[in-house]
C-alpha cells in the first residue's frame, strides 16, 4: 500500500533547472560561444554541472575545449554562481505541484523532499513562492552534492519509517530517476523545459506535468499490480 510520496526539489517544485542552465550559456557568451542544451543535459539531476560524478559534465572542460585554452576556472564559477542565484530569484513554483501536495494531504500520504542541494536553498524557495507546505521530511546532501542520491532515497524511507514498495518517487531528471530506482522506490517521471529531451526509459511512468497526475489513481494502481 503506498504512503508516501518523495519530491525531487530542483526542476520539479520550483523551476530552478531552466535559470541553472542560463546562467552557463551567459557565462559561455563571455567567451563567444553558446552552451547548447543538448552537451549540458548530462549535467542535470547530478549535483553539479563541474564534476564528471555520476557520468555528469564539467561545464568549465567543455567552454575550454570550445575555445581552444585554459579559463580562470574559479572565477567563471564565481561568476556563473551569481548569475544562477539573481535568475533563481524569479524562478516560479511548477504548474500542478500546489494540486498535488493537497491531494496527498488529503489521502493521508507522507510527503519528503529528496533532494541534492542544500536544506536552506531548499526552505529559502520554498519561503519565496509562498509554499507553506508542511514538509513530514526533507532529506538534503548539502556539502556532498555529487554523493550518492539513491542512498538519500534510502535514508528517507528509513526516517519516514515505510518500505520502498510503499512509495512514490516523483523526479525530472534521468539520474534521478536512476537514483530512484536503484533504491527500490517506484518512480514517476515529470520532464521539465530542460529536460524534456532526454530519455525516461527507466522510469515506471512519464508525464508532462505534475497537472496531468492523480496520486490517487496512481497508488491504486501500483497497490492492484
Amino acid at each position: 500500500m503506498i504512503r508516501a510520496v518523495l519530491f525531487d526539489f530542483d526542476g520539479l517544485i520550483v523551476d530552478t533547472e531552466l535559470p541553472t542552465y542560463t546562467a552557463w550559456r551567459d557565462a559561455y557568451k563571455e567567451f563567444g560561444v553558446d552552451l547548447a542544451l543538448e552537451d549540458y543535459l548530462p549535467a542535470v539531476g547530478t549535483g553539479s554541472s563541474t564534476s564528471l560524478a555520476d557520468g555528469g559534465f564539467d561545464a568549465i572542460e567543455h567552454l575550454e575545449n570550445m575555445i581552444g585554452k585554459r579559463v580562470d576556472r574559479d572565477s567563471v564559477v564565481e561568476r556563473r554562481s551569481r548569475r544562477k542565484l539573481e535568475l533563481c530569484q524569479s524562478a516560479r513554483i511548477l504548474p500542478g505541484v500546489s494540486d498535488r501536495l493537497a491531494e496527498a494531504r488529503g489521502l493521508g500520504l507522507l510527503t519528503a523532499i529528496v533532494t541534492r542541494n542544500s536544506g536552506d536553498w531548499v526552505a529559502g524557495h520554498c519561503r519565496r513562492v509562498g509554499l507553506a507546505h508542511r514538509w513530514d521530511l526533507v532529506v538534503c546532501a548539502n556539502d556532498t552534492p555529487t554523493m550518492d542520491k539513491a542512498e538519500l532515497y534510502r535514508r528517507a524511507l528509513a526516517q519516514l519509517d515505510v518500505g520502498a514498495d510503499e512509495a512514490i518517487a516523483l523526479e525530472d531528471s534521468p539520474p534521478g530517476v536512476e537514483a530512484a530506482k536503484s533504491a527500490g522506490v517506484y518512480c514517476v517521471a515529470v520532464p521539465n523545459e530542460i529536460t524534456r529531451g532526454a530519455s525516461f526509459a527507466a522510469a515506471d511512468r512519464v508525464y508532462a506535468s505534475l497537472e496531468e497526475l492523480s496520486l490517487a489513481e496512481l497508488a491504486r494502481s501500483i497497490d492492484s499490480g
